[in-house]
């Protein structure tokens, strides 16, 4: 039954895409190319194109239509989303799933076209099979990268044979894949003839094998794919030259095709992808029209500047345009670290104190770290055990990789294919069934000697024909058993019987095993875990049972014949449910069934299509990323791309100085850019209120109070509310900074140091030679030195400077609080008092000022004439005279005799008062003061004493005070005044004999310029003196 969507709205499915999207989803273009970079929506948009497709004036029928994605995560998610947007089970009749599960689809219809026997199945992704022919070949090669070879030679269809070893020359640079090629093309040549026979004898067909046959098919037969209006697919940078031969074959007759990708997200050279097929498919079909999609709504505007800044180094790949849509947010950080332990540790602290500082708002869900390999993931998992932080990996191990599954697994395959060698020497002896590796060896010996399966083997020797064999009684018993537990499962699987599913089947094989008494023997610790897992696989039969089954057809061609179909209904559902389980490339735990309460810890290659609102990305250092033995720079790059993209709100990346093997480092040559240096902060941010709305803004969250992330930050215990526990440089080393920025990071380093031991000698501060941590440091204008990460050049807001000034301000206080304090502590200094500046040592400047004096190095103008010049003027300054106040406040002088005391104070001397009061003389030891320029009137003196918030004596020892630092400045007129010391009596004791004194001083506040003539006020109650004077 055909398909017809004349009631479906358009609306719906264009409703929420901006322009870009739209045009890529409603062009009536045959062959549609949409270039989509991170987070700008490629998934809805190819979702929305088929929708488009299937509605009018299209109306194409769903069983024409095929939808390739990369993984099965995507198209399950591709399924659901044209299940809202069309509905009515369309999504159910679309040919979608991955390369590989389209091309399993048509082989399993037309596999007699292309010589496949019946009962084929798909080879395990394991190892076992290389390992085993590389024994009997005694070969020391490795498992895995002779598996990886043989993969490259079919992703590119190509035979050993027509390889050619690599040059000489390029033997330093090539990566892990390119030196397999390395192996002697005639050993390699030999073992690749033995896997495709091993795999023949099996019955048995693996990854690429599905690829590679299903090409074959098409090619001779392109009558299979006759029916095909359109293809779509999606991460197409990510394909292979077989899958892009094969999108050309599934199209040719209509040649309408629609693809979604990105060049800078091409990742996985490693697996044969071809970056280069974008413009093979502009080359193959001209009539290509090319959309891109500007617009990103997942990253901040300053996480995508900074990874555009680094994938905008490759120059050789084609600009553009990419524009976000959330606010600015905090820069990134690149975080320096002494070591990998600390950095570890840093990432810790840096976890705890962003979720203070966010009030909770972010979860450990919300947190993942990304590396390059798993190998640098110890030291993190080592911190988060201690810091008991929650974490799971990803990019591990599979699902159907777990020990209880396979097990289980590679019966059920036994069980439908029993030519399975492979399978069956894993389990013939699980549970113990006295069958050694000694029997299972001389089993595969003989069947390799006569050419047939293991299966075939056992059967027949049980009859009695072996006779070169020898197998123990225990063994031959052993073997029995194991063949009766699968013949009567195959005897349940072809029974019709009402009500039977596939979990009786499994609970049936399980019974016969004891798989239960068997879990809980060997694993007693975990059993209940692996218990678990079983239950899983037994609910994901369940629904492979529920499937309808025109979701793994193809529809009828007319005309060309089908294989006959010769199994029951129960065998064709294990056969899909055990295809499903061998193409599945995802890890269980996906983001929807990951609790929120972990961290997760993932490779770059693995965390691909994902997003996080915090991303941590350590070790960004030379033979890290770009990793040592990568020969593609552009795709290392690219790769960091796509780990910075991964963020939403907060990105780090740190260094550390020296590895965990304790080697030094050098920064990754992708951040050493110098554009790279404003967008990037060296440390963690403050997260302040306005940063953290920044936040909550970007991830749609509701912002918590200023009061809750206050209490937040009291109950979580962090240490600081700042980035500054940890150094960015290990003291030890002397030359730990500047070693990345070449000899612009050592000048740097050397003015820096220069600026500091500066700073110091102005504060009187000892250079610390260990971490402390810096509010602001300014960098030196209009030089072209190359400025370190987080150094702010160019436009500021207003804010940031009000808040630098501010900061400024506060620390100027402190220290002028500090230095006032020192000085009250120690007092005047008799032997070198203070000079006008304020500083205690003559001749230190009290800030810097600017000099026109040339260095001592430098000639002169009039030298380099030959003329002699002048000798300096010297103006000598004769030593500053010390009033009686300085001397008698020195404590110095307070221990003394009074006979020592009177001998210290200076001589007096008798100015002349230049007015018409000429004969009045003053009793003072001040010097002489200047005439003022005008009389002022006598101010009246209150009767009552004024109210001051601190002691009057107090009161007036300051403003003595400051009379003794401003007093040259000082030009007010002086009162009559005589001051007479009683050397009889207690030093203690001053007499003021003239009120006019008192007033003056009393109205230091108001009249600041008034000051009193070296008055001291007694430690007595000075107004009840001046009562009695009155009297």
């Amino acid at each position: 039954m055909s398909f017809r969507a004349s009631q479906l709205d358009l609306e719906p499915i264009l409703a929420g895409l901006n322009n870009a999207q739209r045009l890529a989803v409603t062009n009536p273009s045959s062959v549609v190319q949409i270039l989509a970079p991170p987070g700008s929506g490629k998934t809805r948009t190819l979702t929305s194109r088929a929708a488009w497709l299937l509605c009018p004036p299209q109306s194409l029928d769903p069983r024409n239509v095929i939808v390739a994605t990369f993984t099965v995560k995507a198209a399950r998610e591709m399924k659901e989303r044209i299940s809202k947007l069309v509905g009515n089970g369309v999504e159910g009749r679309l040919v979608l799933g991955t390369f590989h599960c389209i091309a399993r689809k048509y082989l399993v219809k037309y596999r007699h076209l292309v010589d496949i026997k019946p009962g084929w199945g798909i080879a395990d992704s394991s190892d076992s099979l290389g390992i085993r022919i590389i024994k009997r070949r005694k070969s020391p090669l490795d498992p895995s990268q002779v598996r990886s070879r043989i993969s490259y030679f079919k992703a590119r269809n190509s035979s050993p044979v027509a390889d050619a070893l690599p040059p000489p020359s390029t033997a330093g640079t090539q990566s892990a894949q390119a030196r397999v090629r390395d192996i002697p093309t005639e050993d390699f040549a030999q073992i690749f003839e033995d896997y495709e026979a091993a795999l023949g004898a099996s019955n048995l067909l693996d990854y690429d094998d599905l690829l590679l046959r299903c090409l074959e098919l098409l090619r001779h037969n392109l009558e299979c794919v006759s029916n095909v209006e359109a293809v779509l697919i999606d991460e197409f940078q990510d394909t292979n030259l077989v899958q892009f031969e094969l999108m050309k074959l599934l199209a040719w007759k209509r040649e309408r095709i629609t693809i979604v990708g990105d060049p800078d997200q091409s990742i996985y050279g490693f697996r044969a992808a071809e970056i280069r097929n974008l413009s093979r498919m502009v080359r193959a079909y001209p009539q290509t029209l090319v959309v891109h999609l500007e617009q990103n709504y997942r990253s901040s505007a300053s996480i995508l500047l900074a990874a555009l800044e680094v994938i905008e180094q490759d120059h050789d790949r084609p600009k553009k345009p990419l524009t976000p849509s959330h606010s600015v947010g905090t820069r990134p950080v690149l975080r320096r670290i002494p070591s990998a332990f600390l950095e570890a540790s840093w990432i810790v602290s840096e976890i705890q104190r962003v979720r203070a500082m966010t009030g909770g708002m972010v979860e450990l869900g919300d947190i993942a770290i990304l590396v390059r390999s798993a190998n640098l993931t110890r030291n993190i998992e080592t911190s988060f055990v201690k810091a008991g932080v929650a974490y799971k990996m990803v990019g591990g191990l599979r699902f159907y990789d777990r020990v209880e599954i396979k097990t289980l697994l590679d019966y059920l395959r036994i069980v439908q294919n029993p030519g399975n060698n492979d399978a069956l020497t894993r389990i013939v002896n699980t549970p113990s069934r006295k069958v050694g590796d000694t029997t299972i060896k001389a089993l595969l010996d003989e069947a390799d000697k006569r050419a047939k399966s293991v299966w075939e083997i056992i059967r027949t020797g049980l009859g009695g024909i072996w006779k070169d064999v020898r197998i123990a009684k225990a063994a031959e018993k052993g073997l029995g058993d194991f063949m009766g537990i699968i013949l009567s499962t195959q005897k349940q699987l072809e029974g019709d019987e009402q009500g039977k599913g596939l979990v009786d089947v499994v609970e049936f094989l399980m019974r016969r095993i004891g798989y239960e008494d068997y879990l809980r023997r060997s694993y007693p610790e975990d059993f209940d875990a692996k218990w678990s897992n079983v239950s899983e696989l037994l609910s994901q039969a369940q629904e492979v049972e529920r499937l309808d089954d025109d979701e793994d057809t193809l529809p009828d061609i007319d005309g060309l014949p089908q294989s006959q179909v010769e199994q029951s209904r129960l065998q064709l559902v294990l056969d899909r449910f055990l295809s499903n389980t061998a193409l599945a490339n995802e890890v269980k735990g996906d983001d929807e069934t990951v609790k929120q309460g972990q961290v997760t810890i993932s490779t770059i290659h693995a965390s691909k299509g994902l997003e996080w609102p915090i991303v941590f990305i350590p070790a960004v250092y030379q033979g890290s990323i770009p990793h040592s033995r990568a020969d593609d720079t552009d795709e290392e790059r690219r790769l960091l791309y796509v780990a910075m993209t991964r963020a939403q709100a907060l990105l780090y990346m740190s260094c550390a100085v020296r590895n965990s093997q304790g080697d030094k480092t050098k920064l990754s040559q992708f951040l050493t850019h110098r554009s790279l240096y404003p967008l990037l902060d060296s440390r963690g941010p403050t997260l302040g209120f306005s940063s953290v709305q920044s936040v909550s803004g970007i991830l749609g969250r509701e912002c918590p109070s200023e009061v809750h992330i206050q209490i937040a930050v009291d109950k979580s215990g962090v240490a600081s509310t700042l980035d500054d526990q940890f150094p960015d440089r290990d003291p030890l080393e002397s030359d730990s900074e500047g070693d990345d920025l070449g000899e612009d990071g050592a000048r740097l380093k050397r003015r820096r140091l220069q600026s500091e031991q500066a700073s110091c000698k102005k504060t009187n501060k000892p250079l610390d030679e260990g971490f402390r941590p810096v509010v602001s440091r300014e960098w030196p204008a209009g030089r072209m030195e190359k400025q370190p990460p987080g150094a702010v050049v160019g436009f500021r807001s207003a804010g940031s400077h009000m808040q630098e000034l501010k900061e400024t301000r506060l620390n100027q206080e402190a220290d002028r609080a500090r230095v006032e304090k020192e000085e009250q502590r120690r007092g005047p200094t008799m032997a070198e008092p203070p000079n006008r500046s304020g500083n205690l040592i003559e001749g230190t400047p009290a800030t810097a000022v600017r000099s026109n004096s040339r260095p001592a190095d430098q000639g002169s103008l009039h030298r380099y004439f030959g003329q002699r010049m002048p000798e300096p003027v010297r103006k000598v300054v004769p030593p500053k005279a010390h009033t009686a106040t300085e001397v008698i406040r020195d404590k110095s002088i307070r221990d003394k005799s009074l006979k020592e005391q009177i001998e210290a104070l200076p001589q007096p001397k008798f100015p002349v008062r230049p007015d018409h009061h000429s004969d009045v003389m003053l009793l003072s030891s001040s010097p002489a003061r200047a005439p003022p320029k005008r009389r002022r009137e006598k101010e009246e003196i209150p009767s009552s004493p004024p109210a001051f918030s601190v002691p009057f004596s107090r009161y007036l020892e300051s403003a003595v005070a400051e009379r003794c630092v401003e007093i040259e400045e000082t030009t007010i007129a002086g009162a009559s005044a005589a001051v007479i010391h009683n050397a009889a009596g207690s030093r203690n004791t001053t007499t003021v004999t003239n009120p006019n004194a008192v007033a003056m001083a009393a109205t230091a506040t108001t009249a600041p310029k008034r000051r009193t003539l070296g008055v001291r006020r007694s430690m007595g109650d000075g107004w009840r003196n001046r009562a009695s004077a009155n009297r």
